[in-house]
């Protein structure tokens, strides 16, 4: 049996983790060119979970992602583009109404930054309900990730999300969560109500510093505030990204942590997706160590490139981490 896609799935292999949210078509100027100037855009996939799901399925993780798009040929493009790297797109729910969202971003140089404008109101992902998803697909997976971008995009959204991470949890499915705090997207009050209902059900935790700060209403030394937020939430592990500093997790026993690299950054768009997809490599194998040094390893691989998306090899990975390894023994 064949799906909307025309992919069968009959003969599939069930994912070993699913990342559901929105993906949207990223559309580019030539490097270092204005948007308003520009003759011609590159197009992209753009999307948290689905950089998640691509960095993981690169690290050898069979993964899938869930989407609602629509009916049409910008909505097969993101499925085709997606399955293209091995994600198991055969539960993206599809529709008749709604439209695929975009962003745009221009490229900055020193000191002119990067700019990035965005185009999603009303797409067909802010309206995806609990009861449109594939439920016996979803629970059959080891771990299901989410994020804050999902939360943020609809009242609808909310609920759904709310609704996945407590049906899993209940169910046996680890929950992954990325803070992921979009300040276009809605005022930092906004994103506390909603999330405090959601990190309830949430097993892994994943957060910037300056997020940590949001959630907590201040700032606390790192390891303070990751004892706080593993016991406000009952989590497995909370993990803190440091940028340049690494990352520092806390698992209720011990702290862990891995430390940045020096980067000759070509694009940081997406280096939070590649970290999250590492620290995951790790977590499935209940090392959050392991986690923590393939998350900063494919970080900075990841700005190494010009596409959001982590295309990192895990043998560059692998390597990276014994190189390290070898300069510390020294």
């Amino acid at each position: 049996m064949a799906n909307e896609s025309g992919v069968s799935t009959s003969n599939r292999v069930e994912p070993v983790v699913i990342c559901i949210g929105e993906t949207m078509l990223m559309l580019a100027p030539p490097a270092n060119e204005l948007i308003e100037y520009s003759p011609g855009f590159t197009s992209l996939l753009g999307g948290a979970e689905v950089n998640v799901a691509i960095g993981l399925e690169r690290l050898g993780v069979h993964t899938g992602w869930i989407g609602k798009l629509p009916r049409n040929a910008l909505g097969r493009k993101i499925v085709n583009e997606t399955r293209s790297f091995g994600i198991d797109t055969s539960a993206v729910v599809w529709t008749d109404e709604g439209r695929v969202g975009l962003f745009f971003v221009e490229w900055g140089a020193k000191p002119r930054r990067i700019n990035t404008i965005y185009d999603r109101a009303n797409s067909a992902a802010t309206t995806l309900t609990a009861d449109e998803l594939d439920w016996q697909y979803i629970l059959g997976a080891r771990c299901v990730h989410l994020t804050g971008i999902n939360l943020a995009l609809s009242e609808t959204c909310r609920n759904t999300t709310h609704d996945i991470a407590v049906r899993a949890r209940a169910r046996g499915v680890r929950v992954s969560f990325d803070v992921n705090y979009r300040s276009l997207l809605w005022s930092p009050d906004e994103a506390r109500a909603a999330l405090a209902e959601v990190l309830l059900d949430v097993d892994l935790l994943v957060a910037t510093e300056s997020d940590v700060a949001m959630l907590l209403e201040k700032a606390l030394p790192r390891e303070d505030a990751l004892r706080c937020l593993h016991e406000r939430y009952s989590l497995d592990a909370a993990v803190m990204t440091l940028g340049g500093d690494g990352s520092l997790a806390f698992d209720g026993e011990r702290f862990c942590r891995s430390y940045g690299y020096s980067v000759q950054a070509v694009n940081r768009l997406g280096a939070g997706d590649a970290f999250v997809a590492g620290l995951l490599y790790g977590y499935l194998r209940s090392d959050l160590q392991l986690g923590l040094d393939y998350g900063s390893a494919m970080a900075a691989l990841k700005m190494t490139i010009p596409q959001n998306t982590p295309l990192v090899s895990k043998d560059d990975v692998e390597r990276l981490i014994d190189n390290r390894q070898s300069e510390l023994l020294r």
